[in-house]
């Protein structure tokens, strides 16, 4: 696991010793019950004058529980046995990884593992918050060789080594409205997909309007991001967008991501840190990868609408959660004609410490293959002419795979930051693309044997990403400079052309040529952020980041084959933020950002200087967190694009617009007063409008297709009852999510119909087994989760005039799942 900042605390004093007593312990002290030492005090800690100061301190973490532990098959030997482990305890005190520092061999280092995960402790906490934070603990066997310990007495320890406990956190949010979705929210409520676990975070909404196999369409804070062109995408260390794809720059498909291994979702809306990159107009989304459960898990679901899903993952029980594998095979039958899809996925990881570097490797692939209902015009839906999930053309759908390595390499060297002020990162990948699609969303408007097009994508992505990070201490000691790289060079070769409904043939002609051209794209950046902090309640950012893209398209068809162009062009975005403690646990903050959005390699003409999407982003707000029961944020925002994009269903893809403007306020709250409960809720509304005029298009109309209200809510409660017999306690689940989607804008000054979405999900584990019931769309809405306005020739009958086509959302379904844990 890595974090991006690194602190070191006083040593020894905070160490934890766990002890647990023999199976032959006095009549006072429960069989197998443990017992914690008191922590011990070096003669080298730090006196009062030398302890930092109250605005810096640190409080470690401390104990509040920890379940009963006993020798493995409950037969002590006559000599003790002692385990090292280091603990990570994140922010709400719960073990987020247990690893070995020392094992005393099988099945000791499991037991211990398995139990030292379900500890509990007050997490760390500085001045600026709850923090993640590594400790060193000792748990001893006690052989029946000497006697047990009495619950009161401090237990006799062998000498130990300099213990220590290290503190990360997250590298302080570069917004008021930045955040962290973790896995207790991504899991209170049911998602068939990993594309579907973006709508917990704050401000995003996606849907599925092309088939299952499809890259989701996302709306992200008064964005149409379509496939991804305005959100950056990054899932295990390597980026989901895709340069100049055919159906739609910075498409991003997900779909090779299986849900049960994301554990984080870390969410950066706007432009104001110097990491972001290309497509980062709207935000960055990462996802993290990890395998919250030791040893074997292996999974059956069954579902309406013929769904069938198998799921086995692997993790070694002496592991950190970063190291699994697992794989995923999954189909419908759809929930209408012309919505099967089948896909089968595998993901591997191994992340090991190699000295003083933490390395990770991460491969992967991904095959699907599903069809498409395409579109209905509304009024044949409400006149009853077409049932609902009809479909015009039963010949749409597509496939699409993907391969990827990725290698990471992170100096983790543990020391105070006067002895150890450098740190730093390399991840290197490589990405394997291929897209094929076939759409008709006109019918037989501009051909009588019909308008569906095929489009074939298929890229090659090399790059990686760096970076060194060294501690200036010019004002503070926690002042900091961070200089970074990131290298790409895509391949990419991709053809489009008219189909005949009738045989399938090409019917390209002069009005509408085909397609047939190579790529060849390459984004080279660097990097320059500055962090410091004049107060002590005052932390100021600033960071320069500068982009080099170049592009060269070799057309391979028609009668422009073999004409190659090429174009080159440099974008240097500033960005900064301000952030002010106020109170305990309250900062107001204010950031600035530029960014871009590349072009569209087929539109540049030869020795064309690249032209960008200029943007420019402005947020002010607070950030609020009251110990670990609760958190949030509300903020105000604004963001202006020189041109903009929007989509055009005539031509099946985004075509450009005047320059645009978002204004807009979000509001987030994260609530967990206890283990068994969590609730989190989010409301963001945006205004997206032209801000020129050009074509059908006027100054302070809305921007089609744009939700001008997103709001979510996940909850969950999870209690444990009483034990059953030798299988232990019997787990629940009980969770359920909300999806409130208002004032959709359509062309024309019309708007779209709301949605209000329910997904819930019942479980009970017991033992090794369980078995879980989800289900989607709870209240049977009828609703459309894509709404278009145009001209279209379907069934025989021609509309001249534009009019609204909708794709249907998918109606209520039921999932039953039963797991194996080994």
């Amino acid at each position: 696991m890595a974090w991006h900042q690194l602190f070191w605390l006083q040593r020894a004093s905070c160490a934890l010793v766990f002890i647990a007593a023999a199976p032959r312990a006095l009549a006072q002290v429960p069989d197998s019950a443990p017992i914690v030492a008191p922590p011990e005090v070096p003669a080298n800690v730090p006196s009062a004058e030398s302890a930092p100061r109250e605005d810096e301190a640190i409080t470690p973490p401390e104990l509040l529980s920890s379940p009963t532990l006993a020798w493995p098959g409950g037969r002590a030997e006559a000599a003790d046995r002692v385990i090292s482990v280091l603990l990570t305890v994140g922010t709400n005190g719960s073990v987020e990884d247990a690893r070995l520092d020392g094992g005393a061999g099988e099945p000791f280092d499991s037991a211990v593992l398995e139990a030292a995960r379900a500890f509990r402790f007050t997490p760390a906490r500085d001045a600026r918050g709850l923090r993640r934070a590594r400790i060193r603990a000792l748990v001893r066997f006690v052989g029946t060789g000497q006697p047990a310990a009495l619950p009161n007495a401090a237990p006799e320890l062998p000498p130990t080594p300099e213990a220590q406990v290290n503190v990360w956190g997250a590298a302080p949010p570069r917004s008021a409205s930045e955040s962290v979705v973790e896995e207790r929210v991504l899991r209170a409520a049911p998602h068939l997909n990993a594309s579907e676990l973006l709508l917990t975070v704050p401000g995003v909404f996606v849907s599925q309007h092309s088939g299952e196999g499809k890259a989701h369409q996302i709306f992200f804070r008064g964005f149409d991001a379509v496939h991804g062109q305005d959100v950056e995408i990054w899932a295990g260390g390597a980026p989901v967008n895709e340069v100049s794809n055919l159906h739609g720059q910075g498409y991003a498909d997900l779909h090779f991501l299986i849900p049960e291994l994301v554990r984080q979702i870390q969410s950066t809306p706007g432009v104001y840190d110097p990491r972001q990159a290309d497509f980062a107009v709207a935000g960055t989304l990462r996802f993290v990868l990890g395998n919250s459960e030791p040893g074997v898990t292996a999974k059956a679901s069954l579902g309406s609408f013929g769904r069938r899903r198998y799921f086995m993952a692997y993790r070694p029980t002496t592991a950190p959660a970063e190291t699994f594998a697992a794989f995923e095979l999954e189909s419908t039958d759809g929930f209408g004609p012309s919505r099967a899809a089948r896909h089968g996925s595998a993901i591997a990881q191994l992340q090991r410490d190699i000295g003083s570097v933490a390395a990770r490797l991460l491969l992967s692939t991904y095959a699907g293959r599903f069809d498409s209902a395409g579109v209905l015009r509304l009024d044949d839906i409400e006149s009853g002419r077409v049932d609902r999930l009809a479909t015009y053309d039963g010949k749409q759908g597509g496939y699409s795979s993907r391969a990827e390595l990725v290698l990471e390499l992170t100096d983790q060297a543990e020391g105070r930051p006067e002895l150890d002020p450098e740190r730093w990162s390399l991840s290197p990948y490589v990405v394997w693309r291929t897209l094929r699609l076939r759409s008709n969303f006109t019918g037989y408007l501009t051909s009588p044997e019909g308008d569906s097009t095929q489009q074939l994508n298929e890229a090659t992505t090399f790059g990686a990403n760096g970076w060194y990070r060294r501690t200036l201490r010019l004002l503070s000691a926690e002042d900091s400079l961070e200089a970074g790289i990131s290298l790409r060079s895509d391949s990419i070769r991709q053809s489009q052309h008219r189909l005949s409904l009738l045989n399938d043939r090409v019917t390209d002609d002069d009005q509408t040529p085909g397609i047939d051209a190579r790529v060849r794209a390459t984004d080279t950046a660097g990097y320059l952020d500055v962090s410091l902090r004049p107060l002590a309640r005052l932390t100021l950012r600033a960071g320069l980041r500068a982009d080099a893209l170049s592009y060269m398209t070799e057309d391979d068809g028609g009668d422009s084959a073999g004409q190659t162009r090429s174009a080159l062009g440099g974008q240097l975005s500033k960005r900064a933020n301000a952030d002010l403690v106020v109170l305990p646990g309250l900062h107001a903050l204010l950031s600035y950002g530029e960014g871009f959005r590349s072009p569209q390699a087929r539109s540049l003409g030869d020795g064309e200087t690249t032209p960008f999407t200029r943007v420019v982003s402005l947020e002010g707000g607070l950030r609020y967190r009251y110990q670990e029961q609760l958190s949030g944020s509300v903020a105000a925002f604004y963001t202006h694009l020189s041109d903009d994009l929007v989509f055009d269903p005539t031509s099946a893809r985004n075509e450009l617009v005047p320059s645009t403007r978002r204004l807009g306020a979000a509001l987030n709250v994260l609530f967990e007063p206890t283990e068994a409960l969590i609730a989190s809720a989010s409301v963001t509304y945006s205004r997206a409008s032209f801000d020129a005029s050009a074509g059908q298009y006027a100054r302070g109309d809305l921007l089609p297709y744009v939700p001008q209200v997103v709001a979510r809510a996940d909850a969950a409660f999870t209690p444990t009852f009483a034990s059953v017999a030798s299988l232990g306690p019997l787990r629940s689940h009980f969770g359920v999510g909300g999806t409130y989607l208002a004032r959709r804008p359509l062309p024309y000054s019309e708007l779209g119909h709301d949605a209000l979405l329910f997904d819930a999900r019942v479980a009970l584990r017991l033992g090794p087994l369980e078995t879980a019931l989800d289900v989607f769309n709870v209240l049977g809405s009828e609703w459309y989760d894509g709404e278009f306005v145009y001209a279209s020739a379907f069934n025989g009958a021609a509309s001249l005039v534009p009019e609204r086509h909708v794709s249907v959302g998918a109606p209520r379904s039921f999932v039953w799942s039963l797991t194996l844990f080994v």
